[in-house]
């Protein structure tokens, strides 16, 4: 490797029709270094890593790869080159092994007489030396489809380097992950950057920037802000960098007026997931419930909403016993439910904000068998001001907006329906700080209101600042509880960890 630095941007810019979404970015790597780029949802910073990779073709400005300018039309070229990037949703064949993901399109051949042919011994070999360095075992004749999501992110970068990889861009690698697997990831980080490969990670958790970068680079709204020694700065500062202003408060939590029972749950079964489940909810409580992945609370969640039924066990709300057999009689009842996935099963990304608001809810809607355009308006006005949603108008794409704007139309599409109780399943995955801080406005809000909220949330200070209870689950049962005043990390940790 010829020069210290790996990459360098010069004064990238790139223009979509109608916006300047990279406006003259600097930017440099070195090798043997782990390069945080940190930004609100919508900064840039995926747009400039999709420049770097040849997704996108810059405007203007100059890449230069170990010390060479370079200009990729497409990903291939700059996968040959040794620039590879990993996105949060893996880009491999479900039905193809992994030894065929790794080489595909490159594959190792031999000459055997006249013709070429796949040589999959020295492929295996090759592969089999990839894993040995990342420390990571995973059979190679085994399909993707049956993988976890940490282990096809191992895939991703066990095929990167059959490219050689030179450097290496992260992006969001952690969000789907649980800790143990984000440890055994980091660790798989330091071995890499030890071997002397350049890597950028994209996060929205500033904690593991602090635990694993050398230096952070901060861009807003398309430009360039600061780079910073990761060991010479601070969170709160990172913060003010990213939203041009300093954050007094990541958790604006007000004092609740908590009422009478709302919703009960006791002795809740479900055949493979839930053992044994009891908790209750007060009006205008936020109630949180922690949990290594695994550990059921979606699967709670998902069973209390109808979406699976469950073997046994009672769900009582407002002193009603309910009986819920799916989604519908649970809205009908009173519960609402904003699911961690907003992508697949929160929101019709492809349609408009007024849509998928009204979605839930067309028979409310509409008169002698005809949608209201009127009323649609005016309910999907009337979230899109009190959430402070931005969108233009409601018929704007959703597919269009950041993910923290696309998370409150998923709370949006929720709260139109007038729930009594509302369950919020990861509220906040995938947003940036500054909206982050925003939704947690909005919840808190809701609880002035009179709303029951349970939060699920794999992210503890969120639980430990938002939550006025929080319940630990372990193997599908109630391992403990806290009370706000009480509650920890250490102490959430050691009970979902059954440490003593």
């Amino acid at each position: 490797m010829g020069t210290l630095e790996a990459l360098r941007l010069e004064h990238i810019v790139k223009r979509f029709p109608g916006v300047i979404a990279l406006k003259n970015v600097d930017f440099s790597l070195e090798f043997g270094e782990v390069h945080a780029i940190c930004g609100e949802n919508g900064a840039g910073k995926s747009t400039l890593m999709k420049v770097v990779c040849g997704v996108y073709t810059p405007d203007e400005g100059k890449i230069y790869l170990d010390g060479s300018e370079v200009n990729f039309t497409n990903p291939n070229e700059a996968y040959e080159k040794g620039v590879a990037i990993i996105f949060q949703e893996t880009s491999l064949f479900e039905e193809m092994t992994v030894l065929e993901n790794m080489f595909l399109g490159h594959e190792i051949q031999k000459h055997i007489g006249w013709f070429k042919v796949i040589d999959y011994a020295e492929m295996q070999k090759k592969a089999i030396d990839i894993f040995e360095k990342l420390n990571t075992k995973i059979d190679l004749n085994e399909k993707i489809k049956n993988l976890g999501m940490a282990q096809k992110q191992m895939v991703e970068i066990a095929k990167a380097l059959t490219y050689d990889a030179k450097v290496l861009i992260l992006d969001e690698p952690s969000a789907s992950l649980t800790q143990r697997e984000v440890d055994a990831l980091f660790r798989v980080i330091e071995n890499l950057k030890h071997d002397g490969l350049a890597l950028v990670y994209i996060s929205h958790r500033l904690e593991e920037i602090f635990e694993i970068c050398d230096r952070v680079t901060v861009i807003r709204d398309g430009e360039y802000i600061s780079t910073k020694n990761v060991s010479a700065t601070t969170k709160d500062e990172l913060v003010a960098d990213m939203v041009g202003r300093k954050m007094d408060n990541y958790y604006p939590k007000i004092t609740p007026v908590i009422g009478e029972k709302m919703l009960e749950v006791e002795h809740l079964y479900d055949d493979g997931f839930l053992n044994d489940v009891s908790f209750f909810a007060r009006k205008g409580e936020i109630l949180g419930f922690a949990g290594l992945a695994g550990a059921g609370r979606t699967e709670l969640m998902l069973s209390i909403c109808g979406f699976s039924r469950k073997a046994a066990g009672r769900v009582i709300l407002n002193g009603k016993e309910l009986n819920i057999v799916n989604y519908r009689e649970a809205k009908q009842q009173g519960i609402a439910y904003v699911s961690e996935d907003r992508g697949k099963l929160g929101l019709v990304t492809r349609m408009s904000v007024k849509n998928n608001i009204s979605m839930p809810q067309m028979e409310n809607i509409s008169a002698y068998g005809f949608l209201s355009e009127h009323r649609e308006d005016e309910l999907s006005n009337k979230y899109i001001k009190e959430l402070g949603i931005k969108a233009p108008d409601g018929d704007f794409m959703v597919d269009n907006l950041s993910g923290g704007n696309q998370q409150k139309v998923s709370v949006s599409k929720a709260l139109a329906l007038q729930p009594e109780v509302l369950i919020l399943d990861e509220p906040t995955r995938g947003v940036d700080v500054n909206s982050k801080a925003e939704i947690y406005k909005i919840i808190s809000d809701l609880t002035r209101k009179g709303f029951t909220i349970l939060m699920v949330s794999s992210e503890l200070p969120e639980l430990i600042g938002m939550c006025d209870r929080i319940y630990v689950m372990r193997e599908g049962a109630i391992a403990g509880y806290f009370d706000r005043e009480e509650v920890t990390q250490e102490k959430i940790l050691k009970i979902a960890l059954n440490v003593n």
